[in-house]
Formats: structure tokens, C-alpha cells, sequence
């Protein structure tokens, strides 16, 4: 009745369930404290070790970010043999963030002059071919996936190189970032973060706080302080906000839709906003705060610790360290 190939394949089905139920990033994390001390104790030593100036942290530490994300996305996702759906957006999803992520890659490697650092073809050509290579077989086994995605890299590529505004590379890092935490809850099993209506409150937690970061580094970012709301409106606009943003939380928590997600992100970054147009002091310092716990959370979403010590490399250097105060009165 049975062989010993159907009970092998039924124990690794059972393995791979458990194992996408259960939050592995949060174990991961605790695994990975140890490193994260150490980059807290010692990070600005190996800064200087490895030539980064301190005027280039902030640089450093967004470039890489996005190379590392680039990286995860290409060897760390699923294949598109495990979509459930027939018909999903997620390839075309995962495509406009290879797109935007080689774009601003290759702009700044152009302007930094890293590329010109490759004197040699035959390095050059080991450089492109295995980044192709590595788009291809990330998108295996469907041929429509390979051709989309190595369409998305090599347009990239060739926009990159040919827009001379210089992008801005903290709030293209933060876009990139909120994007793909989107993609993280429309398919978890694709990226391995779990799944989809078996997500446990750490999950949840997680992936909120992560949203929440990114939609923080933009509002503190790009709102300016006028103080030129009546106290009274102000105080409506706010409880309205408030009272929005937890009825979306329960809802999320609830069901875990994607729209709900992102509506719940919007109402926060409306709620921020009305915050600080409403207040005398622009808040950069809280921006840089926010960027720093956005690299550190989303590197544990994705079982990407490096991201995370630059985020906590970039805290030390940057910031006064992390206080709940500093968040706690945006709402």
C-alpha cells in the first residue's frame, strides 16, 4: 500500500508545514543576538577597519541594503512552481522590484564608481553572467517567469545607467522595502515566512512593525512642521485617525488581508502626518530613527541579518539610540 518514497515525501510535507507555521525569523533573531551585540559594541571599529568614512554611513547603509535585498529576493524566495493561485500578480510584483532595485543599483554603483573598480573583463563578465544566472534560476521552472524577470534586470540595468538625476536613496531603499513586506504577506510561503491565515501574533507583530517604520521614515521625511491647524480640528483629525487605524489593526489581525494591511498603513501615515503638520519642529532625528529600526526589523522578517546590523550599525553612528517616546508622540 505504501513505498518508501510516498512515506519520505509525506514526512517532508509535514516537516515543511510545521516549519511554515512556526515563526523561524523570530528563532533566527534570538540565534542572531550575539552578532547584533557584537555589531553594537564594535561596529564603528570595523567601519574604520573597512574605510567607510562617517559622512558615507548613511550612504553605506542603503546601497547595501538594497544589494543584500536584491540577493534574498533572487536565492532566498520560492520558485514560482509553489504560487497557489493560477493567476497571480506576484510575478509581475517581484519583477517591478527587480526592476526598481537594479535601477538604483546601478545608478549608484555608476556614481560611486564601484563598477569602475572592475578592471577586468573576464571579472565583469563573471559579475553580469552570475547575476543573470541567478534571475533565470529564481524564477524556475515556468519559462514566463524567467523571461520577466531577466527583462526587469537587464531594463534596469540599462535605465540606471542613463538617468543622470541622482535618486534618492533612503526613500527609494524605504518604498523598495514596504513593498516587498507587502509581497511577504500576499504569498509567506513563497518567502518562506509562514502562511497565509496561520500566521501566529508574532508574525503579525512583526510584519506590522515593519510597515509601520517604513511608512514613519516617509512621513517624518517629507511632512514639514507649519502649526497651522486649529487645536480643535486638530484634535478631531486625530482621534479620527486613531479610531481608524484600530479598527483596521483588529480587522487585520483578524483576517490578515492585504488591503486591510495597507490601509492600516495609510491611516497611520495620515495619522503622523497630521502629527507633525501640526507641530513646530520637524522631526529628522526621529526619520533616522525610524530608518535604523525599519533595516533592523526588516532584516529579521527575512532571515537577513546583515541587514539588520547595518541597521544597527547605522543606529550607533547616526542616532542617540532608540527610545519609544520618540514614536509614542506621532500618535
Amino acid at each position: 500500500m505504501f513505498n518508501d518514497f510516498s512515506i519520505a515525501s509525506t514526512a517532508i510535507s509535514s516537516f515543511n508545514n510545521a516549519a511554515l507555521v512556526n515563526p523561524l525569523f523570530f528563532a533566527s533573531a534570538i540565534l542572531a543576538l550575539p552578532l547584533f551585540f557584537v555589531v553594537y559594541l564594535y561596529g564603528g571599529d570595523f567601519m574604520a577597519k573597512i574605510g567607510w568614512r562617517k559622512n558615507e554611513v548613511e550612504h553605506k547603509t542603503g546601497f547595501f541594503s538594497l544589494a543584500f535585498l536584491m540577493v534574498w529576493l533572487l536565492i532566498f524566495g520560492g520558485n514560482y512552481a509553489v504560487i497557489r493561485d493560477g493567476i497571480s500578480l506576484l510575478p509581475t510584483m517581484i519583477a517591478l522590484v527587480l526592476f526598481g532595485l537594479t535601477i538604483v543599483i546601478t545608478q549608484q554603483s555608476i556614481k560611486q564608481k564601484y563598477i569602475e573598480k572592475i578592471t577586468d573583463k573576464k571579472t565583469e563578465l563573471f559579475v553580469f553572467g552570475t547575476l543573470f544566472l541567478l534571475t533565470a534560476f529564481s524564477a524556475m521552472p515556468t519559462w514566463f517567469g524567467i523571461l520577466l524577470q531577466l527583462s526587469a534586470v537587464l531594463c534596469g540595468i540599462i535605465i540606471g545607467s542613463r538617468i543622470k538625476k541622482e535618486i534618492a536613496l533612503i526613500p527609494a531603499t524605504t518604498v523598495l522595502f514596504g513593498f516587498v513586506t507587502v509581497l511577504i504577506l500576499m504569498q509567506p510561503e513563497f518567502f518562506r515566512f509562514g502562511q497565509l491565515g496561520n500566521l501566529t501574533l508574532i508574525h503579525l507583530i512583526a510584519i506590522m512593525l515593519t510597515g509601520f517604520c517604513a511608512v514613519t521614515v516617509l512621513a517624518t521625511k517629507y511632512t514639514n512642521a507649519r502649526s497651522k491647524i486649529y487645536d480643535s480640528a486638530y484634535i478631531k483629525l486625530k482621534w479620527l485617525f486613531r479610531i481608524i487605524s484600530v479598527l483596521a489593526l483588529v480587522l487585520f489581525v483578524s483576517t490578515e488581508s492585504v488591503p486591510v494591511f495597507i490601509g492600516l498603513l495609510v491611516s497611520t501615515a495620515l495619522l503622523e502626518m497630521v502629527t507633525i503638520y501640526h507641530g513646530s519642529n520637524n522631526l529628522a532625528a526621529v526619520s533616522k530613527k525610524a530608518w535604523a529600526l525599519l533595516l533592523i526589523c526588516f532584516g529579521i522578517i527575512t532571515i537577513c541579518p546583515v541587514i539588520s546590523s547595518l541597521g544597527i550599525l547605522y543606529m550607533t553612528q547616526e542616532t542617540n539610540g532608540l527610545k519609544l517616546s520618540d514614536f509614542s508622540r506621532l500618535l
